[in-house]
């Protein structure tokens, strides 16, 4: 006799993944592109372009090198006068050889300090790095271009007395960075042709700057020119050339910071 076989007429359920799962993995989908498309961005600086890269080869009494605390530019003559440099956002660190070389050549030893993601934001302190690299040297300043100014301000304002001199190109102090006490002096140096320096929030910061602070707005600069970058985006074009805007960097750097010797 045949063995019966019976068979279910209900169809096998499948199990679904549940609603808030299918969610929270959709969510942190999203997160994980937009982190990837952030480091991508902030991965892919503007510059240098090519005079930065001829700026970085040592020659006419000024060594360049790559050391741990950053792009480093020597006189050849010893001094006593070092400068902190802070990038501006997503701006390639070396973009400012053409500046730290000129006034490494005023006889300032000079420390352009890459920062994590091209953002100081990401590393607001690195100009320890630069102090801590060089004890011989007796007075530091600290110059910041953009998003760099302000957070060279946030770290000279958390070291009080540490740096002679600020000075800021085409920045300003974050709200409640009190500098009054911290810094010595200050310079803040900018283009009439800079849309992206909002003038309302320079005016706004000045009362947490030294009351002896010199602001200088420069006739034909624009944001870009205070590196070596190219264009950047929603600038305007400069009507100096590079050389003279640079020109007014070092004079600011010289009348708060000094003689190098």
């Amino acid at each position: 006799m045949a063995e019966k076989i019976t068979t279910s007429s209900h169809p096998r359920r499948t199990r679904r993944t549940p609603l808030y799962a299918r969610i929270i993995a959709a969510v942190l989908g999203v997160v994980l592109v937009a982190v990837l498309g952030f480091i991508i961005w902030a991965e892919t600086p503007l510059g240098p372009a090519p005079d930065a890269i001829a700026a970085l080869e040592s020659g006419n009494s000024v060594t360049v090198a790559r050391t741990a605390a950053g792009w480093e530019f020597a006189p050849d003559a010893d001094g006593q006068v070092g400068i902190v440099f802070y990038p501006g956002g997503r701006v390639d660190a070396r973009s400012y050889a053409p500046l730290a070389r000129a006034l490494a050549e005023q006889g300032y030893l000079v420390v352009i300090t890459p920062v994590t993601l091209n953002l100081a934001v990401m590393s607001p302190n690195v100009g320890d790095r630069a102090r801590d690299a060089h004890p011989e040297i007796k007075r530091w300043g600290i110059i910041g271009h953009s998003l760099g100014g302000a957070m060279a301000a946030t770290h000279a304002a958390a070291r009080p007395g540490e740096y002679a001199a600020l000075v800021f190109l085409a920045a300003y102090p974050p709200d409640g960075t009190d500098l009054r006490e911290a810094v010595g002096k200050v310079a803040s140096v900018y283009g009439d042709r800079d849309p992206g320096l909002k003038m309302e929030n320079v005016n706004s910061t000045k009362s947490l700057l030294p009351t002896d602070s010199v602001f200088t707005q420069i006739k034909g600069a624009n944001h870009a020119q205070w590196g070596s970058y190219g264009p950047q985006p929603g600038d305007m074009s400069a009507t100096i050339g590079p050389a003279e805007q640079l020109s007014y960097a070092i004079d600011a750097v010289r009348d708060v910071l000094g003689p190098a010797k």
